[in-house]
């Protein structure tokens, strides 16, 4: 059984706390026009809520890194991130292109009963200022010695799921996406599809 929840309890909160800030110190040099990007401050963990009415395609990102797996089953995360990101709408672009930059920590660890998989995704805009820190942790029944394997693809999958589901909320808050919601491009669009929406006032032969 998988659960997520949106709070950690204090000792997951330290112990994540922990990986977090050893995993900012391996972060240099992983991408030129990014090496610089460290978490500064408490960009807070805040509730997101996507907004329906805007466009995602300007708000472009970059994958910088992932921290933490061993590489294999950072590979196979990196794929289950890319298709859901898709399925949110969200754009990857080239690093060097991109509005928007994801440097993500994943940890997993034994429980009493399982596993326990933490992950933290910092963003970052183009002049290295962290925009928002997202983070959760799901928990898996199993047992065993290696928490990764506990938790498997499965729980991976989920992790990737909600990872992107909650990049895509606050990429549809942020200035590009309320940008292209206003433009007048935009409006015409959305009177286009309500107009297509309207049932019809008659019976098709």
């Amino acid at each position: 059984m998988i659960a997520i929840s949106q709070r950690l309890s204090g000792a997951a909160a330290a112990r994540l706390a922990a990986i977090v800030g050893l995993a900012a110190f391996a972060l240099a040099g992983c991408v030129e026009t990014t090496a610089e990007l460290t978490p500064t401050g408490d960009a807070g963990h805040l509730h997101l809520v996507r907004r329906p009415d805007v466009s995602l395609a300007g708000a472009t990102v970059a994958f910088v890194s992932v921290d933490g797996p061993p590489a294999e089953i950072a590979a196979n995360f990196m794929k289950d991130l890319a298709r859901e990101a898709a399925a949110q709408d969200i754009v990857v672009a080239d690093a060097k292109k991109a509005r928007y930059f994801v440097r993500g920590y994943l940890s997993a660890y034994p429980t009493q009963d399982g596993a326990a998989v933490e992950f933290v995704w910092d963003i970052f805009t183009r002049d290295k200022a962290r925009a928002q820190r997202l983070s959760d942790y799901l928990v898996v029944k199993g047992q065993g010695s290696d928490a990764w394997a506990i938790a498997g693809a499965a729980a991976l999958s989920s992790v990737a799921a909600k990872s992107a589901d909650d990049l895509a909320a606050f990429l549809s808050n942020t200035p590009e996406a309320v940008a292209a919601a206003s433009s007048p491009a935009a409006d015409r669009a959305m009177s286009a599809l309500e107009a297509a929406a309207k049932p019809l006032a008659y019976a098709p032969e």
